[in-house]
């Protein structure tokens, strides 16, 4: 038996050794951007249109991000290509690397020029509203050069846009079990009641409504339309609508679903929705009024979620500050020329 000579393990290599591993990958933002239009649209044709290429061009693309990547990125199936679980993770990758360059372009622009470039907001049709609107006549009153691309969703389709580096913030609900991705930060702003809600003049304000009533009158969904075929029946009216279901039996005339338009339908007509009574004392001019009725009223919390790397940026940081002062009911005068534009 020898002695004195230290034992060697060998170690278990990994899948790829470092050595192995390719610099070119992720190295052409261009190539990162046409294989994003490939998993969007499914097809190579359709992307080849869509980029204004040919699709052998775009196929040899494909087929040399494959070759950097070590791996199909992409799988055959009969109505066009779909992403593997390699294709899934590079493509979501991709998309946050380009959301993160866009944004340190845009810190350097901003520091050259005194601009500082898009940001892209979404939020519940609520909160469009109520909020947004004087957050964001006082915000330009301070970054006036700054753009901002505003849309209307609900939580699932904010959060799914942001996951995916289409945009910078969601604003709305936030009571959710689902973990968010570490590049995304939670913000709660302020608690909120859901109720059931209608114009003022509402005939059910008359009189003191029983659940029966409330499956005389046609009901806007705010929510379904906003998350995509296949998901309206978990949204939080069609719920509710369940258990009214449950104690009356019966179900309920019309719905109709549909965005922030749905606010102003509620304004000229008979109609019944499930929204924050909370916020829409923001939005006078509508003339909503919460229902009493305990039926589907609860508090919940509501707020901001962003990208954390926009937190290094001036003007992000105050577009959440004056969001959260709206949100929280700090009153403010008329911003200049705004008000009456």
């Amino acid at each position: 038996m020898r002695t004195g000579h230290a034992c060697r393990v060998r170690r278990k290599p990994s899948a790829i050794e470092p050595s192995a591993r390719n610099p070119a990958m992720f190295e052409k933002r261009s190539d990162l951007n046409k294989l994003l239009v490939v998993a969007e649209t499914g097809q190579i044709l359709s992307a080849a249109d869509k980029l204004a290429i040919t699709q052998p061009a775009l196929s040899r693309i494909v087929s040399k991000l494959e070759e950097q990547f070590r791996g199909r990125l992409f799988e055959r199936i009969p109505t066009g290509v779909r992403l593997t679980e390699l294709g899934s993770i590079v493509t979501e990758l991709a998309r946050r690397l380009l959301r993160e360059i866009e944004d340190a372009e845009d810190i350097v622009f901003s520091m050259v020029s005194g601009r500082s470039g898009t940001y892209r907001v979404t939020a519940g049709p609520v909160w469009m509203q109520a909020v947004l609107p004087s957050a964001v006549a006082r915000f330009h009153e301070t970054f006036p050069s700054v753009e901002l691309k505003l849309q209307t969703t609900a939580y699932k389709e904010g959060i799914w846009l942001l996951t995916n580096g289409k945009t910078d913030m969601h604003c709305g609900g936030l009571d959710t079990n689902e973990p968010l991705p570490p590049y995304l930060a939670r913000e709660h702003v302020l608690d909120t009641t859901l109720g059931i809600v209608a114009h003022r003049d509402h005939p059910l304000h008359a009189r003191r409504p029983t659940y029966g009533d409330l499956a005389d009158y046609p009901w806007i969904d705010f929510d379904a339309v906003l998350q995509g075929e296949g998901t309206a029946a978990r949204s939080l009216l069609a719920d509710l609508l369940k258990r009214l279901h449950r104690r009356t039996g019966r179900h309920v005339r019309t719905i109709i679903r549909t965005n922030s338009v749905g606010l102003f339908l509620m304004a000229t007509g008979p109609y019944l929705s499930y929204l924050s009574s909370t916020l829409i004392e923001n939005i006078p001019e509508f003339q909503l009024k919460p229902l009493p009725l305990k039926l589907g009223a609860h508090r919940y919390r509501a707020g901001i979620v962003s990208r954390r790397s926009t937190e290094s940026l001036e003007p992000f940081r105050y577009l959440k500050q004056m969001i959260r002062e709206v949100a929280q009911g700090r009153r403010f005068g008329p911003p200049g020329l705004a008000a009456g534009t």
